[in-house]
């Protein structure tokens, strides 16, 4: 059994995550419910779960913020259940951490839980895609540290070292400045979603790039583009006007 808390101000939230997780998710053990952020630090203290249910939008104290004020370790496996913020979604994306749309869908919810006994395979001291999610929360998005899972666990990279995202199956493989290449277990689109929109730019369907490591159009058959590392990577038609509106050529 996966000893677990849930943290929601609102009564109804908690009784139909109480309902969903008895139908679903019978693996877990729910020890006991907070309604604030206040209750949640206490019972993390007190308990010590393997799993907590974080509400985002709560008053007083907003579950970024619980998690920041928190000093027990963050030894736990965190699921965010949220109502849609794009902001909250993309910084959660970004540090790899598991959320959920209100209402939560059991399946969903299934699947969720699934991830966690994954990563509970591998327990380690302190969670450290909690501690980026709160290092990020006062970070723009371009500063923000993205933690990419390998094989080994997770890395945690500034998206201006990152100079393209090429697909590989189901995996990805992201080019680094350093010339390093780090094959990731999240398929292109996946990994798009985490990426901020302002300085990435899907060009193909099997490619993403950085827009400020392009330093080269080549017009051949078809265009091209050249990295900052060298590479030569192919312009969909169809991506091609857009991008060259982002670069600024017409």
């Amino acid at each position: 059994m996966i000893s677990t808390i849930i943290i929601d101000d609102e009564t109804h939230c908690i009784k139909a995550l109480l309902n969903d997780i008895e139908l679903f998710c019978p693996q877990l053990k729910v020890l006991t419910t907070c309604q604030s952020g206040e209750e949640g630090i206490s019972a993390i203290k007190k308990f010590k779960p393997e799993l907590v249910f974080l509400d985002v939008e709560m008053p007083v104290m907003n579950g970024f913020e619980m998690l920041d004020k928190l000093t027990a370790p963050r030894d736990f496996q965190l699921i965010f259940t949220t109502a849609y913020d794009q902001f909250v979604l993309r910084a959660m994306r970004a540090s790899a951490i598991d959320y959920l749309m209100k209402p939560i869908d059991g399946s969903e919810l299934a699947e969720a839980v699934e991830r966690v006994e994954k990563q509970l395979s591998n327990h380690v001291v302190e969670n450290p895609r909690i501690g980026n999610l709160i290092s990020n929360n006062d970070l723009d998005e371009e500063d923000q540290r993205i933690a990419l899972p390998d094989r080994h666990g997770y890395i945690f990279v500034s998206p201006s070292e990152i100079c393209y995202c090429k697909a590989e199956g189901a995996y990805t493989n992201v080019y680094l400045t350093n010339d390093r290449k780090i094959l990731i277990s999240k398929a292109l689109g996946e990994t798009e979603i985490m990426l901020p929109p302002r300085i990435f730019e899907r060009i193909h369907h099997s490619s993403i790039v950085n827009l400020s490591h392009v330093r080269q159009l080549k017009k051949g058959d078809g265009l091209f583009i050249i990295m900052s590392n060298g590479d030569s990577l192919s312009v969909a038609r169809s991506k091609k006007e857009h991008l060259l509106n982002r670069l600024g050529v017409k």
